[in-house]
């Protein structure tokens, strides 16, 4: 049992030094790799998806602020609005093997149900529908590593490119947006710094995020929690972690 706390103390610890050093912009420069996982969905699976993200207009919640100018929906809405076999497919043994697999992490699980970034969807439309925050890394949370992912749906643009940039050990990754659509991109977002190019007049892009750890432990740091409840509140209009 002290064993156990001191573990507990230790990774408290060490994820308030991680957060602090990122505002910084100090990353771990062996936590630099990601991973694409192609063909998510089967075909079938795909079409189902795709319209029944036609169903969802009024269930976008649009943010107005430094963060987010872009829609979302939260996981916890998702559980209510989506009955689709593809979520099934996403919380499945299967996909988690997936997941697993292309990270070399047999210990990745998704982040608790509790939290909303478990699974959501995040639209951008046009030159006032996207992120606001440009260059950056994500805080953490979790006791463990933290991992994103993103599942490309819908990318109507003019570029050949994705509109998201991976910046690895101070290089762009490119990623060709052909090959992007019904991918997975699996990367640490607390580490690889990353953005979503800025959105033009008549281009739209529909992902699903999603988020997982080695130990999904969330923080009992009440100053991490708060400033994640208001990251949430940003994007979904639920503080709720």
């Amino acid at each position: 049992m002290i064993q156990s706390f001191g573990r507990l103390l230790k990774a408290e610890w060490r994820l308030y030094l991680h957060n602090k050093m990122n505002k910084r912009g100090v990353v771990d420069p062996i936590a630099q790799t990601f991973h694409v996982v192609p063909n998510v969905f089967a075909d079938s699976m795909l079409k189902e998806l795709l319209a029944e993200l036609g169903q969802l207009k009024s269930c976008w919640v649009r943010g107005d602020n430094e963060w987010r100018r872009g829609f979302a929906i939260g996981g916890h809405e998702l559980k209510e609005f989506i009955k689709g076999e593809w979520l099934d497919y996403l919380n499945s043994s299967d996909f988690k093997s997936r997941v697993q697999e292309a990270t070399g992490i047999p210990s990745l699980e998704y982040v608790s149900v509790k939290d909303t970034n478990r699974i959501s969807l995040l639209l951008y439309k046009g030159v006032d529908g996207g992120d606001g925050i440009d260059w950056h890394v994500d805080g953490s949370i979790y006791l463990g590593e933290r991992w994103a992912g993103i599942i490309t749906l819908v990318e109507k643009t003019g570029e050949d490119s994705a509109k998201l940039e991976l910046e690895q050990n101070g290089s762009v990754a490119p990623f060709p947006k052909k090959e992007l659509t019904n991918s997975l991109v699996l990367f640490r977002g607390d580490h690889i710094r990353h953005r979503v190019r800025p959105m033009l007049d008549g281009e739209e892009r529909i992902v699903i995020s999603l988020l997982f750890s080695d130990w999904p432990r969330m923080t009992l740091n009440p100053f991490l929690r708060l400033y994640q409840s208001k990251v949430n509140k940003a994007f979904y209009n639920n503080p709720r972690l």
